[in-house]
């Protein structure tokens, strides 16, 4: 399944390897924009959520802007939280779901994994790819990240990475205004009902995103990302784990 070393959970030493590597793509104040960039779009999550929590807003752009979406939901899609899903897609505007069987935890098991994501990206061909962070401590997310980097190094793809950010926040390079479309995200996160029950993620990514407005000074309300090529995000990824 590929050369690189992969552990089970990210560790600190491989934090503080994540941002020697990533610092020549870091500015001491990352670029702002209005809109992300245009063009077809796919969506890596982990879990049912995690796109709207982390790229919500974003992606209500691009379909305000007439980008194609599809999104892959990889762990947990049990009936109630498919339903979930379909829901905070509609309410965004996106209606291509592709739904994995796969149980949390046990993603880096799936040796079918790799080619029927590889499939996905081969027919769609996406301009954008959005993907948990480097830097999310949470097993099925670091899995996620590393079937990114295969796609890379098996397949040599060829898109733009957005890295958004859910269990943990980030460095930003890329910052996008999404002030006014946050009313869309907020109601797009409550048709998660399941998940609200343990946590009020509502709460947690809406803060966030004032957050980043504030100490941004792009909008009221702001996501952020780390933006890089796929080779330059698999060269980061290789840094840390193809050791």
């Amino acid at each position: 399944m590929g050369a690189l070393n992969l552990p089970p959970r990210i560790k600190w030493s491989h934090v503080r390897l994540i941002y020697e590597a990533i610092e020549p793509i870091l500015k001491a104040s990352p670029i702002k924009l209005l809109n992300p960039d245009s063009g077809r779009v796919l969506v890596l999550a982990p879990h049912i959520d995690d796109d709207i929590i982390g790229a919500g807003g974003c992606l209500r752009k691009h379909i305000q802007s007439g980008d194609d979406i599809i999104a892959v939901y990889f762990a947990d899609c049990s009936e109630e939280r498919i339903k979930e899903a379909e829901e905070a897609a509609n309410v965004i505007g996106f209606r291509h779901l592709e739904f994995f069987e796969y149980e949390s935890k046990t993603l880096l098991k799936q040796k079918d994994l790799l080619g029927r994501l590889s499939t996905i990206v081969n027919d769609y061909k996406p301009a954008i790819v959005y993907s948990p962070s480097l830097f999310d401590r949470h097993n099925d997310h670091l899995a996620v990240n590393h079937y990114l980097s295969l796609l890379y190094e098996q397949y040599r793809f060829d898109f733009t990475v957005y890295a958004y950010e859910v269990w943990t926040t980030l460095v930003p390079n890329l910052i996008v205004d999404i002030s006014d479309v946050v009313e869309s995200k907020k109601k797009a996160i409550t048709q998660y009902k399941s998940q609200l029950s343990h946590n009020n993620w509502l709460d947690a990514a809406i803060s966030l995103n004032r957050y980043r407005g504030v100490t941004s000074g792009v909008g009221m309300y702001a996501e952020g990302f780390v933006r890089y090529s796929l080779k330059e995000y698999y060269t980061l990824w290789k840094k840390v784990y193809g050791k």
